[in-house]
């Protein structure tokens, strides 16, 4: 976990790019799940529909965009942690969801007054 907070941290300063600390994450939770790597020409020539890859977090206050952000699921897995205010089962549907893959809305919170937290996988 302290590679992980220490790779987030390099992304927040501007010295990785998400891309860059995606890449490292995966390589990461590769090598911790001693999983053998797919090749690739099995994978171009499956019928499968596409995993996720990344997330889309929007959040609208008062009717007003005021996040709009893209993140790397890799990312999004490890980073679900350091997010404030998320309920224990709000933090179980975004892990369950960046682990199976699936994609659509993942959390879909709208307060009366037009406040409203989107997570959607891409």
């Amino acid at each position: 976990m302290a590679d992980v907070a220490k790779i987030l941290s390099l992304v927040a300063e501007g010295k990785l790019s998400a891309a860059e600390a995606d890449e490292i994450l995966a390589a990461l939770n590769a090598r911790s799940a001693e999983a053998p790597a797919e090749p690739a020409t099995q994978a171009a020539s499956s019928n499968q529909p596409q995993k996720t890859t990344h997330l889309r977090i929007e959040v609208t206050d008062g009717g007003r965009h005021v996040v709009n952000l893209r993140v790397p699921i890799n990312i999004a897995g490890w980073a679900n942690a350091f997010l404030p205010g998320l309920s224990e089962q709000d933090s179980d549907r975004i892990r369950g969801a960046a682990a199976s893959g699936a994609r659509g809305t993942i959390l879909d919170i709208t307060d009366d007054d037009g406040s409203r937290v989107l997570i959607t996988s891409e």
